[in-house]
């Protein structure tokens, strides 16, 4: 787990300065800038461009990394990146075909509560392409257990530029129509800098060798890459497809006001992302050399770890949660039961650990495609239902149910065919001290100024959290990164 903390937490620490970075972007510029349509109006285009570029990879996300330890020779793929950017390229051209046959229908489904959506919706294509290749690129470097520089794109880079570009807006040098022209395009920005990375650690190869390539693994790779589009589209699915009905039921200022609770949301699975990206080529290895021991300790690490950070950040938010929407005015305030739904659901996906990453490298990858099929249906299904009954909060309920299902599905699927499990007793030392610093978080008076209130409440629930956790070693790598930082300081005086 040494590698996994390693990278992770510079993956995480890259993460929360993109965090940091577009909080000031969302909550001080584009929910002050832009209407509530216009801000939903990207929030949409985001989706169904993210859940587009899901099925249009065909796979490749997972296979770069599934199969990496069978192609890597030292530095070279023998091959495998060019397979990586030519079957998605083939993806594209038949999601674009799907695109055009059903423009109709999705005309008919949004024109009436989102017509602005209508407007803009040939900018989705374009952002399907590039959002699909910065991933391809993301899960390249994660195969060769580099995650440091994809965050550092992704989390910073990207939204420095977003920051540009609402400069800009706010200057009015551009309007809204070419501040999405731009923040499109800016997606190509990342893909150049991702080659040019390649290139310099000699990375970057796309000659083909066809003695790694063969009939053989031709079929095992084609066979796996179709199964993990479902589960991928699925997967993705269950995260997108509340924002998407939520702008045909209810309209872009609906969608606006979901999404804002939504991005609160990103804090609080940061780690979970970091540590997931970084363990997934650890299982692939562990599993092509039957590591079942090696796994079994990543399970449960990684279930610990994704929900101590996780839960922390969580309280800590929920601590503030009406100070933040004070300062952000403009109705966003409407979100804060959307904001409490979905992270304790977030939550229940961190504790469950790497246990989807798990069944995807192994050789019951299917049952993971057919959960995630099924899964996927009961979103679209439990949205339809909830939302004309709840609204906002009837998707962030009908999301928080298909997870919790999803994920005991697997850990009961892991449980019985691998004989293993994430839960320790660590794990509910953990519950106990999160859920004692809510409680305690609940008595603690309010002061008259927001941001005193946020300072006080924040240092009090971070003691609360940080003394118990580490003085009982409840995580061996919370305690490794704590005594690394004091090193480090003690060092420089």
């Amino acid at each position: 787990m040494g590698i996994v903390s390693k990278q992770a937490s510079t993956a995480t620490a890259l993460s929360y300065i993109g965090v940091v970075i577009g909080f000031v972007n969302v909550t001080l510029l584009m929910t002050q800038l832009f209407s509530k349509e216009e801000f939903g109006l990207r929030e949409i285009l985001l989706n169904v461009a993210v859940f587009t570029s899901q099925i249009a990879h065909l796979g490749t996300y997972r296979s770069l990394v599934k199969f990496f330890p069978f192609f890597n020779e030292e530095k070279h793929d023998n091959g495998l990146l060019s397979i990586g950017l030519i079957v998605p390229f083939v993806g594209f051209l038949i999601s674009l075909l799907l695109i055009l046959l059903f423009k109709s229908s999705i005309v008919n489904f949004y024109i009436d509560k989102s017509p602005l959506f209508i407007e803009y919706f040939w900018f989705s294509i374009p952002l399907i392409f590039l959002l699909m290749y910065n991933n391809v690129f993301e899960s390249y470097l994660q195969s060769r257990s580099n995650t440091a520089y994809s965050a550092f794109l992704k989390n910073v880079f990207n939204r420095l530029v977003i920051t540009l570009l609402l400069i800009c807006y706010f200057f009015k040098w551009i309007d809204f129509y070419w501040f999405i022209v731009l923040f499109v395009f800016s997606y190509a920005i990342n893909i150049v800098l991702f080659v040019l990375y390649l290139i310099k650690r000699n990375e970057f190869s796309l000659k083909l060798n066809k003695l790694k390539f063969t009939k053989r693994v031709r079929k095992v790779y084609y066979n796996y890459s179709a199964f993990s589009i479902l589960s991928g589209a699925s997967s993705v699915l269950v995260n997108k497809v509340d924002a998407l009905m939520i702008a045909g039921f209810l309209g872009l200022a609906s969608t606006a006001i979901y999404a804002n609770a939504v991005y609160l949301c990103i804090l609080i699975i940061i780690p979970s992302d970091a540590i997931g990206k970084i363990a997934m080529p650890l299982l692939a290895k562990s599993w092509k050399e039957k590591r079942y021991d090696k796994i079994d300790e990543l399970y449960k690490k990684s279930s610990l770890s994704q929900f101590l950070f996780g839960g922390a950040i969580f309280v800590l938010m929920w601590g503030s949660i009406d100070n933040f929407f004070a300062l952000q005015g403009n109705g966003y305030s409407e979100g804060k039961m959307v904001f409490l739904i979905l992270a304790i659901s977030k939550l229940i996906n961190m504790i469950f650990g790497v246990n989807g990453q798990i069944i995807s490298v192994s050789k019951y990858y299917r049952f993971d495609t057919t959960t995630a099929i099924l899964l996927g249906f009961l979103t679209i299904l439990t949205n339809y239902i909830f939302i004309p009954i709840w609204h906002v909060e009837g998707a962030a309920f009908a999301t928080a149910l298909t997870i919790v299902v999803f994920n005991l599905i697997r850990f009961l699927f892991v449980l019985v065919k691998l004989k293993l499990q994430p839960f320790t007793i660590q794990t509910f030392y953990v519950v106990l001290i999160l859920g004692i610093t809510m409680l305690i978080n609940e008595f603690l008076p309010h002061v008259g100024n927001i941001y005193l209130d946020t300072i006080y409440r924040s240092l009090i629930i971070a003691l609360l959290i940080f003394t118990p956790t580490y003085f009982l070693k409840v995580s061996e790598d919370f305690n490794l990164i704590v005594n690394q930082y004091t090193s480090k300081l003690r060092a420089k005086k």
